[in-house]
């Protein structure tokens, strides 16, 4: 399997947890899904000050942050 493919394995992964994770937290009420939103935007901000990650996977990594960007946007505007 080469590198294309997995990357969109994973992006597929990731939406799919997106779906799942906005619908839970549309379920719960404001003031919870406000201190959710903000504690996801400071993890997310946490990695993506990170420097762990093996350059090689540079591709992976920054669509993961594009989508963890984007469910912080998803989360805010539900708070």
């Amino acid at each position: 399997m080469n590198t294309h493919t997995n990357l969109h394995t994973v992006l597929g992964m990731i939406h799919a947890q997106e779906l799942l994770t906005i619908s839970l937290i549309r379920s719960l009420p404001p003031e919870m899904r406000r201190k959710l939103a903000d504690e996801f935007d400071a993890q997310v901000t946490l990695s993506e000050q990170s420097q762990i990650f093996p350059v090689h996977e540079r591709e992976t990594i920054e669509a993961f942050k594009a989508h963890i960007r984007k469910l912080s946007i998803l989360l805010a505007s539900l708070s």
